[in-house]
């Protein structure tokens, strides 16, 4: 079974907003920075997923959400598109139904794969916020903001 309710506020979130909830705060929470992860073994051999890893990459990055630690998913999710892409192309070969042996007319069990394909690629971009509505829910990794003269002389001092 899997996880219930709404995903966690991350605990920089959640002391923004001044802990609503006053439960415990997780202190110990990793912070990664923004990365391109290295791109999976096998994803360079499907060119469609390869293609969109190299365009999601640098939207992601562009948004400042992706870490080294969210490969998995972004493959997942290249990997899921090729799939639907393929399917699609075969689905309006061979058309939306067809007469089996015995005379029924039946849905091309490919319209199955094209849908489970569609509600992957969906569930998978909220994960990376990459539709309108996700976007409100993520919050980008902080770039380091570089010192003014006034700060590092006032390092220098102490």
């Amino acid at each position: 079974m899997g996880l219930r309710g709404p995903a966690p506020e991350p605990t920089r979130i959640k002391k923004q907003k001044g802990n609503p909830g006053k439960r415990p705060l997780n202190d110990r929470e990793p912070q990664l920075g923004p990365a391109i992860p290295p791109v999976p073994p096998g994803l360079e051999l499907d060119e469609i997923a390869q293609q969109q890893w190299d365009e999601l990459s640098q939207i992601l990055m562009a948004m400042r959400v992706l870490t080294e630690a969210d490969g998995m998913v972004l493959a997942s999710l290249c990997q899921t598109y090729s799939r639907w892409v393929q399917a699609s192309k075969q689905l309006e070969q061979s058309g939306l139904i067809f007469r089996t042996k015995s005379g029924y007319i039946q849905q091309s069990p490919l319209l199955g794969v094209v849908n489970t394909c569609i509600d992957q690629i969906n569930r998978l971009s909220r994960e990376l916020g990459l539709s309108p509505s996700s976007r409100t829910r993520v919050h980008t990794v902080e770039e380091p903001r570089p010192k003014s003269e006034m700060a590092k002389l006032l390092e220098m001092r102490v």
